[in-house]
């Protein structure tokens, strides 16, 4: 009788710690799915708000492209035009046009070094493709 109360005990404990196993094991699997779910979650969220290229508003006046014969006019040129310098995007070509309506006419393409967001690098980039 007691052999069979000792074997019923440790049958219990058994079960007991089989049953106290169970959930936590089912935790960490748990926690792993959720884990793996959000990352393919934040990778599909990245590719989604990927930054979407901006188009440029195309003026009435197509911009031809400036081959290596072609000078850009500083006191000519149009937006478009200017944006096809390297380095020179949208804000940097307004600020350009910006500049040449405020102080008049550039005197020397040196000038352009005096618009706000050209420095001295993007102006050796495009030095041999500047006119006047």
């Amino acid at each position: 009788m007691i052999k069979i109360k000792v074997s019923l005990l440790i049958i219990a404990l058994l079960l007991l710690s089989l049953l106290a196993w169970i959930p936590s094991s089912y935790a960490q699997s748990f926690d792993q799915n959720y884990l793996n779910w959000k990352a393919e979650q934040q990778v599909w969220d990245d590719r989604i708000q990927a930054p979407k290229s901006v188009k440029r508003a195309v003026s009435p006046v197509q911009a031809q492209p400036v081959s290596s014969t072609n000078k850009i006019s500083l006191n000519q040129a149009s937006v478009d035009q200017l944006q096809q310098l390297q380095g020179v995007g949208l804000k940097k070509a307004q600020a350009i046009v910006a500049y040449r309506q405020k102080q008049g006419p550039f005197k020397t393409i040196d000038e352009l070094q005096q618009v706000r967001g050209i420095g001295p690098a993007i102006f050796a980039k495009n030095k041999t493709r500047l006119g006047l």
